[in-house]
């Protein structure tokens, strides 16, 4: 009787597509094709989506599982790398006791957890060169999905009416976080690009053509800076600054000063490329919310409570439901206040410093300054985009992703092998005169 035998690391890739086409919004899109929902955006929000909640709850409970299996929390390490990650976290629970909407804060603690259980998943059994790799190509097979549909389904995959008319957005539900996401995607590939990588040129094409359909600004810019801001660092890489804590500080921070200039006048900029200065109208939707950020600026509404409060409805008659302040740091000021604004920048500022010492060591170091790249680019992007901590947001994996780091064996599985030889290959000795010295296997900080 044939059996048929199934490899763990083909049963783990599966899942990793599985979660990365997810969180991409690909299976969402596909399952919402001809469904007509009666319910507004509000209540779409209230209530949820039931294959979503699988989804999520799938994304959630196999990491945990696999977790515990090997032990990960029992690890110091996996505390001391990521401790304001996890603090967040803490905080983002904790505000479920003072929310205004204690289930709904719960709903959605729940779906970020998801979020961040398998991005620890993803980071704990790829290195970082397949996951740029990984995810990059995910996104531009996103968007030639996206680029296809826009000759079947035109109606699906363009923006009809309003000042957007024409806009594409593919797959996803709003042309911005598409083409945003795109952009990512071009600057995660950019390592793989160098090395003239078919996969990776195409997919890179794919996710230039949507941004270019789309119309977006964002997306052009976040790809100019964020392929200047590669080619700067890998320039200070060959040039073997990175070596040098002095020269390579020195360095980075006359790009700081750079990128400061450029904010100063970000205005005239605007203006320059035909753009609107109030940033469409967020600059008006911030001085409306700011009453109410006044009101609880110490603890907030609750994770996500605040637009199915009372107190939103004053918002909602004057503008609109929106679902978010369009901003990561307004809207985590209406979530919990000071205190997770606090906790959220040093979690920003921990996941940069952790790419930019990877930098500095020069562990994979083109792949780190990409990531190193990715991740000041969110930290700008935040500012004028709900990307973190946005569970719904494709850039909030990515995230998570590169700001997550254990001490491991990465996972992977190999031929059978006799016993006997497994234990003599893991237990080698390497002789230097009289003595010996076992060799453990290579640690690889993901």
């Amino acid at each position: 009787m044939n059996t048929l035998l199934v490899r763990y690391t083909t049963l783990r890739d599966a899942f990793t597509l599985f979660g990365v086409l997810f969180y991409l919004q690909v299976i969402s899109f596909f399952s919402g094709l001809g469904s007509v929902s009666s319910l507004d955006d509000a209540q779409r929000d209230l209530e949820g989506n039931l294959i979503n909640q699988v989804c999520g709850l799938i994304t959630l409970l196999v990491p945990l599982f696999f977790f515990l299996r090997h032990k990960v929390f029992l690890s110091k390490s996996f505390y001391r790398n990521n401790a304001f990650l996890l603090l967040f976290l803490v905080c983002v629970a904790a505000s479920i006791s003072w929310s205004y909407e204690p289930m709904l804060s719960f709903k959605r603690f729940v779906a970020l957890i998801s979020v961040v259980f398998f991005a620890g998943f993803v980071a704990y059994n790829y290195s970082l060169e397949k996951i740029s790799f990984m995810l990059g190509c995910t996104i531009g097979a996103a968007a030639l999905i996206g680029l296809i549909c826009a000759l079947i389904l035109p109606d699906i995959a363009f923006i009809s009416g309003g000042i957007r008319d024409g806009a594409f957005k593919g797959i996803f539900p709003e042309k911005n976080a598409g083409a945003r996401i795109n952009a990512i995607a071009i600057v995660l590939l950019l390592p793989m690009i160098r090395r003239r990588n078919p996969w990776a040129i195409f997919s890179a094409c794919c996710s230039l053509v949507a941004i270019g359909l789309a119309q977006s600004a964002t997306g052009l810019v976040l790809i100019c800076a964020g392929a200047l801001s590669y080619w700067y660092f890998l320039t200070m890489i060959r040039l073997r600054i990175n070596r040098s804590t002095i020269a390579f500080f020195a360095t980075t921070l006359l790009y700081l000063l750079t990128c400061l200039f450029l904010y100063g006048n970000y205005t005239l900029l605007l203006e320059m490329v035909g753009r609107d200065p109030s940033l469409t109208d967020r600059i008006q939707i911030w001085e409306l919310l700011a009453p109410f950020i006044d009101a609880e600026w110490l603890r907030g509404y609750g994770f996500g409570a605040f637009w199915n409060s009372a107190d939103a409805d004053a918002f909602i008659t004057r503008w609109g439901y929106i679902g978010n302040a369009h901003s990561g740091y307004m809207e985590t000021l209406l979530n919990g206040g000071v205190v997770q604004l606090t906790v959220l920048g040093l979690m920003l500022g921990e996941a940069l410093i952790k790419q930019y010492r990877a930098v500095m060591a020069d562990r994979s170091a083109q792949s780190r300054a990409s990531a190193l790249v990715i991740i000041a680019l969110f930290i700008v992007t935040n500012y004028v985009a709900y990307v973190i901590p946005n569970y719904r947001s494709a850039e909030f994996l990515v995230f998570c992703t590169l700001a997550l780091s254990f001490r491991h064996h990465h996972a992977r599985t190999t031929a059978r092998v006799p016993a006997a030889m497994t234990h003599a290959m893991t237990n080698r000795k390497v002789f230097t005169g009289a003595s010996a010295k076992v060799v453990p296997q290579e640690q690889n900080p993901c």
